[in-house]
Order: structure tokens, then C-alpha cells, then sequence
């Protein structure tokens, strides 16, 4: 974990924006518009940021604004592959619900049915518990924090685990409370890689990513890995000027996937077309969960539900190290 403040000055956006209708005089305004709220970042000495515009499922608008590497001197395109951090939970949970989809498990299972070294804790935690964030686990990044974890140190599944396991209590009772825990969704990677017999990274390949055609797309479990295209993460660095944030972490599944606007506007299709997993898929992903008391959420599974100015919103942001998604 950070020792000091770190955020973002290498960003992946990808927006479905409403603009007016489309011709040639709108698309130049457009792009106007969008080039004023990135100016900030527009500069040969800055980091700076990815954005892609979708209508009627093509990319209208994908540019990058400022650098992908200072050392280099190389600018960030839509071809530039960044790590979008919690933005990768739809990815995650995607693979869970294509394995029920394949009768392989319910989201409904109790996670020790598939990780029985976790404690009893007196009450069900189940997957969809994981997956909604109401599980009570505690988040295993504060743990790290507080055992004093830096960004830079490498981690692995073995050492994320071995910190969740040693929690002998929840923060409250499974599904009695929402509290965003990054711990629920690493233990989805250890599901995976348990009923599938292969690593999140090799099932999202195989089933996600491929199909989709998401050729610059991977969950990112090697940090030796050399990634072409990978923009480098910046921070502030105190007196001016900014030095490098990236993270050696190698544990998937609260985060780690590595993509491009570009391979984003392919998922965004699926979300209409189905492709991949079908109505189904898009509907559980989509349809926010509920307390055991009732109250609903506005979280479904691993992407946020909820309304902005009147019209309905899907969405979900992503922090990590020097990268910032959303």
C-alpha cells in the first residue's frame, strides 16, 4: 500500500455518452468538448488519460490526452493498454456466473463448499454474498496496509489468502450490511481457479476475452510480465513534477485487468448482443441485490446500478497504484 497519497495521472475511460444526434458539425463540437475537459493533461511533460465515446455501439471518439511513458516520450493512445483496478470486478463476476451458467456451481454455494480452509463463521457467506459485498469479510488490502505492504512489494494469491483465512470474525452478519471488501472478489479468482481447474486469467481468456476478440486484454499475474503498450502510472511527486506509482501485486480478481478503450467498447457490445453468456449473463450482472432485510442495493454483481439525471446508469470505477479507470 501507498506510503503517501497516490492518485491518478494515468487514466482509462470509456463513456456511453449521451450527445446530441450525430453529423458532422456535432461530432467536431463534440470532440471540442471533450478535448476542454482533458486539457489539463493535453502536454508532452504529463501523464494524462484515455477516452473513449460510444454511440449506437461504435467508438465515435477514442483519443489519449498527454503521455503513456515520460522516460520515452510516448503518448497514450486507444491502443494503450492500462490497468483499470476494481473496474475489473465485472470480469470477475462474469466468470463466476458463466460457470453456473455450466451447472459447475450456484452463486448461492456457501464459499467454503470451494474454499473450506476459510473459518466457520457461525453463519453462511455465500458467493453472491462475495459478489454483492455483503459478505462482512474484512478487506485483505487494509490488512496489508496495516501489516505494512507497499505497492511496490510483490504479493501473491498464497499471501492474499493466508490473510483472510487468519480472520476469525466478520465485520457484521453476512448480507445484514453492504461494505466494499476487495477480499470477496479475490476469492472469486480462488473459486475459479478451483472449479474450473485453470487460473481467472486462463477462463477469461478462454471465454470471455477471446470470444469477445479483446486481443490487448488479460488479467495481469506476472509482474515480471512484459506488457507492449503498458502506460506507465504516475504520481505527484512532492517539490513538482511526477514520479513513477506501479504495483508488483500478482493476486487477480478484486482487480488486474489490463485492457484498451478499444477491447472496452467490445464488452460494452455484449451488455446489447449477448455474445457472451447471453441475456442471462447481462441480466444477473446488471440486476442490483438486496439485504436480508429487504433494502435494496444498488450494486449488482460488480458493477454499480443506479440512476443519473433521470436515466439509468451502469458503471464502476477502479483505483490502483498510479492508474485510475472508470
Amino acid at each position: 500500500m501507498p506510503r503517501r497519497p497516490c492518485w491518478t495521472l494515468t487514466l482509462a475511460a470509456l463513456g456511453g455518452l449521451a450527445f446530441g444526434p450525430p453529423g458532422p458539425a456535432a461530432a467536431a463540437d463534440e470532440r471540442a468538448r471533450v478535448a476542454r475537459v482533458f486539457a489539463a493533461y493535453d502536454k508532452p511533460d504529463s501523464p494524462g488519460c484515455v477516452v473513449g465515446v460510444i454511440r449506437d455501439g461504435a467508438l465515435v471518439d477514442a483519443r489519449g490526452f498527454g503521455m503513456a511513458n515520460l522516460e520515452h516520450a510516448i503518448p497514450l493512445g486507444p491502443r494503450t493498454v492500462l490497468d483499470i483496478g476494481s473496474t475489473s470486478k465485472q470480469f470477475s463476476a462474469a466468470a463466476l456466473v458463466l460457470l453456473a451458467q455450466d451447472g459447475r456451481l450456484s452463486l448461492d454455494d456457501e464459499v467454503r463448499k470451494h474454499v473450506p480452509e476459510l473459518p466457520d463463521y457461525g453463519r453462511p457467506v455465500t458467493i453472491r454474498h462475495l459478489l454483492h459485498h455483503t459478505s462482512g469479510l474484512r478487506d485483505y488490502l487494509g490488512l496489508m496496509q496495516l501489516a505494512g505492504w507497499n505497492f511496490e512489494d510483490v504479493s501473491t494469491d498464497e499471501d492474499a489468502l493466508a490473510l483472510i483465512v487468519r480472520q476469525r470474525e466478520l465485520n457484521f452478519e453476512p448480507g445484514a450490511e453492504r461494505l466494499y471488501s476487495n477480499s470477496g472478489f479475490f476469492l472469486v479468482s480462488a473459486i475459479v481457479k478451483r472449479v474450473a481447474g485453470k487460473s481467472l486469467r486462463a477462463f477469461a481468456a478462454e471465454r470471455i476475452f477471446g470470444p469477445l476478440g479483446m486481443r490487448d486484454t488479460h488479467f495481469h499475474d506476472r509482474h515480471t510480465e512484459i506488457v507492449p503498450r503498458r502506460a506507465t502510472g504516475y504520481a505527484p511527486r512532492e517539490g513538482g513534477g511526477f514520479e513513477i506509482a506501479m504495483s508488483n501485486f500478482e493476486q487477480t480478481g478484486d482487480g488486474a485487468v489490463y485492457t484498451t478503450v478499444e477491447d472496452l467498447l467490445l464488452w460494452d457490445r455484449n451488455f446489447y448482443e449477448g455474445k457472451v453468456g447471453g441475456k442471462g449473463l447481462v441480466e444477473q450482472l446488471t440486476t442490483p441485490g438486496r439485504l436480508h432485510d429487504g433494502r435494496p442495493l444498488t450494486y449488482g454483481l460488480g458493477l454499480a446500478v443506479d440512476q443519473h439525471r433521470g436515466l439509468p446508469r451502469v458503471s464502476h470505477g477502479g483505483s490502483w497504484a498510479g492508474y485510475r479507470a472508470e
